[in-house]
């Protein structure tokens, strides 16, 4: 990296910086908020309520989208296979039917409401997969053009930004347990960052389970790559972007996992590990609170954006009466 690059990341990242170390303290102060939450209110703040230069885009957005695999990978160092295996396996049939379902109402809804159908299904995909990460990948195959690709990703990142907030008071006022509140967050909320930082505002057990299962529903954008691009009969477009569709951080959470299951990374590391990842991810929510403007969320017509409800409120409702009535 290049002295020129560097100094383009340097004000980006010492303004999350400086917001983490804020919000880490008021967390300290008023624990039942939590430092994940206060940076991403201080971030929503300064960014809607000052004139911010351009200059800190670079910075920010870096750290949202690299870090965040920094800190999951870290995170691994904390999680045994066993445990992983576990977690999984109690996991999967709820992300099937998340994911299943959430598309399949979506394009529903889209069709009955008369909304794009490129829309339709990137909304479902966000909804249903990984927010914008799954909106970006499904683009290369079937693709969409930018102003619907922005159109989607603005209406996922607002019902990300909702769940943040809602779901650890709705999880404590249904007295979820750890293993129920974990799968719910991980099956329902739809950006990595948020389910993340949800779990381990609740707990670092909450937040281990979270985080595993979010990335065994983050797995589900392959065969969905495969299914679209069968559809849409576009050989070539799938082949590309099946190589950028495998989330290869997941090797690196897996890898980490191996070396703490096999004794190779000790109990000490591991918490230090486990210390500065959530620190990472305290940073990642300041990040994104300042990429949130309010102008650009108020901007979206209503039509996709009732899509989009609907389709977060059917995952969330379906994961969570499958937590209480069938797990």
């Amino acid at each position: 990296m290049n002295k020129t690059k560097i100094n383009q990341l340097i004000p980006g990242i010492l303004l999350v910086l400086i917001i983490s170390v804020a919000a880490k303290l008021l967390g300290g102060f008023f624990p039942s908020i939590g430092g994940v939450l206060f940076a991403l209110l201080i971030g929503i703040i300064i960014r809607n309520c000052f004139e911010l230069n351009e200059k800190y885009n670079v910075g920010i957005a870096v750290v949202v989208k690299k870090w965040l695999k920094v800190a999951i990978i870290l995170l691994g160092a904390t999680l045994s296979f066993g445990n992983i295996l576990d977690i999984g396996a109690q996991s999967i049939f709820v992300i099937l039917l998340v994911v299943t379902g959430g598309i399949t109402v979506t394009l529903l809804v889209g069709k009955l409401m008369k909304i794009d159908k490129m829309l339709s299904l990137l909304i479902g995909v966000g909804t249903s997969i990984c927010g914008a990460t799954a909106i970006s990948v499904v683009k290369g195959v079937v693709q969409a053009k930018e102003a619907i690709v922005a159109y989607a990703i603005s209406t996922i990142f607002f019902f990300n930004i909702l769940a943040t907030f809602l779901y650890p008071v709705l999880g404590q006022w249904l007295q979820l347990s750890v293993t129920q509140m974990g799968i719910w967050a991980g099956t329902s909320i739809h950006d990595t960052s948020s389910v993340v930082a949800v779990g381990y505002l609740l707990g670092d057990e909450v937040g281990e389970v979270a985080t595993t299962v979010k990335l065994v529903r983050t797995l589900f954008i392959l065969p969905l790559v495969l299914a679209i691009s069968f559809i849409m009969v576009r050989r070539n477009d799938s082949t590309q972007s099946l190589k950028g569709a495998f989330p290869v951080f997941i090797l690196g959470f897996l890898y980490m996992s191996g070396m703490y299951s096999t004794g190779i990374i000790s109990e000490a590391i591991s918490g230090y590990m486990g210390s500065i990842a959530k620190f990472l991810i305290v940073m990642v929510m300041a990040g994104v609170g300042l990429q949130v403007r309010w102008k650009s969320i108020r901007s979206l017509g209503m039509k996709p954006f009732i899509a989009g409800f609907i389709a977060s409120v059917f995952v969330g409702v379906t994961s969570l009466l499958f937590i209480l009535y069938i797990l």
